[in-house]
């Protein structure tokens, strides 16, 4: 009994104290009460053309050219906020390299409703979203992975199924200061299905994945010349995987 109220009152205290000391301010503003206060979402420059996946050229809502399809490539690739805007920049890094993993979820309620508005046609048919994943070390070192946090949020928003299909078989590095051959390099190879969706079968056969002929909107946060996403996109269709969609917060 006493536990019930102890409990609570411990909570309260630890909340009035970490508000007085440590209060949540906008990351762009400074403004108390949210890490992304109302006016600087609004101020976020929203991305003006969409890219092909393939040939990085632009293409309505992002669809791949149909002479760049190919039976492992993705199928869409959809940018929100246009990174070369300052705030937008100013904003994931804070979330990621400040630890502020509520930051993601706040991005991922833009992009949810940002997305229902200018792809309808996209959520016509089920899909399932899926985070691009981290690897294990760096998970463990910054606490979350925040393509997980927008997939969850933006499940969420939308009533779409959310797991996570890929594992990041070997540690990469960062993509940002790398050049797009050394890019391409980095994550080849770079991802797997995760032992959790493969159907076990008999000895001597290919174990089987249950992403056959599923369609997936496969989440990060950034997308620069979109080889991390194309990499994952391939390991999704080649294991049977029907339709994928890149859903990113920004492009650099």
């Amino acid at each position: 009994m006493y536990q019930s109220l102890i409990k609570p009152l411990f909570a309260d205290i630890k909340k009035f104290t970490l508000n007085v000391l440590f209060p949540i301010r906008c990351v762009v503003c400074e403004k108390e009460g949210l890490f992304l206060c109302a006016d600087c979402q609004n101020k976020l420059t929203p991305l003006p053309l969409q890219y092909c996946v393939a040939c990085q050229k632009t293409s309505p809502f992002g669809l791949t050219h149909p002479k760049c399809i190919s039976p492992h490539t993705a199928d869409a690739l959809v940018s929100i906020f246009d990174y070369h805007d300052e705030n937008v920049g100013k904003i994931i890094i804070a979330g990621k390299y400040k630890f502020i993993p509520a930051i993601f979820e706040i991005l991922g309620n833009l992009i949810a409703k940002k997305f229902v508005d200018g792809y309808p046609s996209i959520l016509s048919e089920p899909y399932t979203l899926t985070p691009i994943p981290l690897h294990s070390w760096r998970k463990r070192w910054r606490g979350f992975n925040q393509a997980e946090i927008l997939s969850q949020t933006i499940g969420k928003e939308l009533n779409l199924l959310c797991t996570t299909v890929l594992v990041r078989c070997h540690w990469t590095m960062t993509q940002k200061n790398l050049k797009k051959e050394r890019r391409l390099l980095n994550v080849r190879n770079a991802f797997a299905l995760s032992p959790k969706i493969l159907r076990p079968c008999l000895a001597g056969r290919q174990a089987k994945s249950e992403i056959l002929n599923q369609n997936f909107i496969l989440v990060d946060d950034v997308c620069t010349t979109g080889a991390t996403l194309a990499e994952a996109a391939r390991v999704l269709k080649r294991n049977g995987a029907d339709k994928v969609i890149c859903l990113t917060v920004a492009r650099d």
